[in-house]
């Protein structure tokens, strides 16, 4: 059986007559009465009653005629989709987004324009840190990831949005909450929460060298996984901590920020991946350098 006999079927079926659907079908009313005859035949049933001026179909073409037409209707969307995929305009991509990361504004406007415009694509959004985005793309699960830090052993490409200033956080019962800016040197041996170095080396590391190049110890006495806890932690009064600042728009209010004007830290996100042969993943960079006019 073959798809071209369930189309001359559909047509023989809809018009009721082998003459007419010849003609739709630009093919010789023979060879059309032949490619019915082996179909039939290959079903081992009639799917035509003969009259004199044309056909009906019989109980059993009805049914195969309800089939044939299902089954030409996926074979087209299968077609469509598999054209679309080849052009990026469908398929699954998944996207990693480090905590905090989601409130950028850039990075909301690119996923909101991509999904517009892709409305065949399945975006699976997964939270990760940056250090596990990294690790999940090279092994395939993650299609493309927005960190705030670049992997050190990987090999990936890579497309910075945007830099985000490091500011700290205090809660409003500090003693610094009043500052309108302060040092380093205020903070030496201060409380401070702060992220555990295996989570983002590369920050807390930033944020050591800076006390150490002011002689000042950093007091970390309780540790968060993400910006989230950090800010709960400063709000129920355990610590200080530093933080981007655009956190102004979800911090606690008993939360306020204070510049430091030493400190001279600042991260950026940043788009990360590895596959670029998947068209659906280079259609969403095109998304981000079209935003960031790159």
């Amino acid at each position: 059986m073959e798809l071209r006999q369930l189309r001359y079927f559909v047509q023989i079926a809809e018009l009721e007559h082998f003459g007419k659907a010849s003609e739709r079908l630009n093919i010789v009313q023979p060879a059309l009465s032949r490619q019915m005859k082996q179909l039939e035949d290959e079903l081992g049933v009639c799917l035509f009653e003969r009259l004199s001026k044309g056909v009906r179909l019989s109980a059993a073409g009805k049914v195969f005629l309800a089939q044939s037409k299902e089954l030409l209707s996926q074979c087209e969307k299968m077609v469509r989709l598999t054209q679309l995929v080849n052009q990026g305009q469908a398929g699954l991509l998944r996207i990693g987004f480090a905590d905090g990361v989601t409130f950028n504004k850039t990075f909301s406007q690119i996923l909101k324009t991509f999904r517009q415009a892709n409305a065949n694509v399945v975006t699976d959004l997964v939270p990760a840190s940056s250090i596990e985005q990294a690790e999940l793309i090279t092994k395939g699960e993650l299609d493309l990831g927005f960190v705030y830090w670049l992997p050190r052993e990987q090999q990936v490409n890579t497309i910075e949005l945007e830099e985000e200033k490091l500011m700290l956080a205090v809660s409003k019962s500090s003693q610094l909450a009043s500052r309108k800016s302060i040092r380093i040197a205020d903070l030496d041996s201060y409380p401070m929460v702060w992220i555990a170095r295996s989570s983002s080396p590369s920050l807390y590391d930033l944020i050591l060298s800076r006390f150490v190049q002011k002689d000042c110890a950093l007091n970390v006495v309780q540790e968060g996984t993400n910006e989230s806890t950090l800010l709960s932690l400063v709000s129920a009064e355990i610590g200080a901590t530093f933080i981007t600042e655009t956190a102004k728009t979800r911090k606690p209010e008993d939360v306020v920020l204070i510049p430091v004007s030493d400190l001279n830290a600042s991260i950026s996100v940043k788009a990360i991946w590895i596959d670029e042969t998947n068209p659906v993943l280079n259609q969403f960079v095109k998304t981000i350098r079209k935003a960031l006019k790159k």
